[in-house]
């Protein structure tokens, strides 16, 4: 499984309305702050491209 594929079946209630990180099939890094949330999941995987993205609020509406 990829980052991307992990992100879409991971629970992340806890995360919403933030920016996440995943490295590895792992949230390495999560806040409000997209560039700030890139270069500690970048600290935390050097060899890595880590996936950001934002997770939605509850009421965004995705197609």
């Amino acid at each position: 499984m990829d980052n991307y594929q992990f992100f879409l079946k991971a629970d992340v209630d806890e995360y919403v309305g933030e920016w996440i990180a995943v490295c590895e099939e792992k949230i390495v890094s999560h806040g409000k702050d997209a560039k700030k949330v890139y270069e500690e999941a970048k600290l935390k995987c050097p060899k890595k491209r880590p996936l950001l993205t934002r997770v939605p609020d509850k009421e965004a509406m995705i197609f």
